[in-house]
């Protein structure tokens, strides 16, 4: 038998195993309405609970990014690629990220579970937030009356019944979380999952830009961060081009993706970057408010550099954030039984009817 001895040099109070709280403003009154009337509906009706695996570590229903080819060749395009150099200029960051994940079905809809995490690097500790998980059911019916006007208007002017695509209501948890952290960040980066592209039904252009103006006004800078995109240059994905460099250096594609798509309905509200923050890193699709200058984007990304943890290219306070967001299986089966015994729903699990007719040949036909 192995026995294995390390020594402790630092007190045992220093010692943690998780970041320390963050405080900030719980979820808004509103929402949270929102949820409990969306659940509160399925009062003795039956669930089928979404089967998981506790072998499973994350459970995530991911999106698909959106297509967007700009068509033009990259090699030839001229574009300008900077180096980054890392500022050892301690900033404050702060990074956010959001997820969602189906829990089950009812005879009715479907109901998902919703949770955003704030994550804070500052001198010497990281400090987190988490909101959630909400719970909500979304009716698969069309029927306005499920759903009366005077009472279902509860978040930012929109109903369950309009908020029909979970995408749109997971964005709108993920931006109230934006809009906190740009009204509480000064003089530092505020890091968020994904990029600065809005316009849609879903993804209102005017609540990206209040957020841009917010930390703007606080002296802060918000650099959206893609963890994958389709966003292709001539057929090819960008992440693929320019990776031949090992130094730290970015690309700025706006030129390209501006010639391509006009201003409207979807905006480019940040400038559009390749950026690769360390030698050993990947490319990543990098968008920064467009109001800052170019040498203030690159500074922002040298102290990013320099303060931060840099993970394969990717910085450690949003990678944090993305763990502490992403639903387990012991989190789906703990929230399956929270709405079993709350609303006092009936669990019926429903057999599979691929593995009933082909056994372990039963696979969706799709890759996911």
């Amino acid at each position: 038998m192995l026995h294995r001895t390390q020594e402790v040099t630092e007190p045992l109070l220093q010692i943690k195993s998780i970041p320390e709280r963050l405080e900030l403003p719980g979820i808004p009154d509103s929402l949270v309405e929102l949820s409990n009337r969306s659940m509160n509906r399925l009062q003795g009706s039956r669930f089928n609970p979404r089967p998981v695996s506790l072998v499973e570590m994350g459970v995530d229903d991911a999106d698909l990014d959106e297509r967007l080819d700009v068509g033009a060749s990259f090699a030839s395009s001229g574009l300008k690629r900077s180096l980054i150099s890392p500022v050892k200029e301690q900033v404050p960051i702060v990074a956010c990220d959001a997820s969602s994940v189906k829990i089950g079905e009812t005879d009715t809809g479907m109901i998902f579970a919703i949770r955003a995490v704030a994550v804070s690097r500052q001198t010497g500790k990281i400090l987190y937030n988490r909101w959630g998980p909400l719970l909500f059911h979304v009716p698969n019916s069309e029927d306005s009356r499920q759903y009366r006007d005077d009472e279902a208007r509860a978040f930012g002017g929109l109903s369950l019944k309009t908020l029909r695509v979970l995408t749109r209501l997971r964005n709108h948890v993920e931006r109230w979380v934006q809009e906190v952290l740009s009204e509480t960040l000064k003089d530092g980066i505020l890091l968020i999952d994904g990029s600065l592209t809005a316009g849609t039904p879903d993804n209102p252009a005017a609540r990206v830009n209040n957020i841009l103006a917010t930390a703007r006004s606080n002296n802060s800078i918000v650099i959206g961060i893609s963890k994958s995109t389709q966003l292709t240059v001539g057929g090819r994905n960008v992440l693929g081009l320019s990776n031949d460099d090992s130094a730290p250096h970015l690309v700025d594609i706006t030129p390209l993706v501006e010639e391509e798509y006009p201003p409207y309905p979807v905006r480019f509200l940040g400038r559009v970057y390749v950026a690769k923050l360390s030698s050993d890193g990947f490319l990543f699709r990098t968008d920064i408010d467009r109001e800052s200058g170019e040498e203030e984007t690159r500074l922002a990304l040298g102290r990013l550099a320099g303060t931060d943890v840099i993970f394969h290219g990717y910085p450690e306070t949003l990678r944090i954030a993305h763990i502490f967001s992403t639903f387990t299986a012991n989190d789906i089966l703990a929230i399956q039984r929270f709405v079993a015994s709350n609303h006092h729903i009936t669990l019926q699990s429903r057999p599979n009817l691929r593995r009933s007719l082909f056994g372990p040949f039963g696979t969706s036909r799709y890759v996911a």
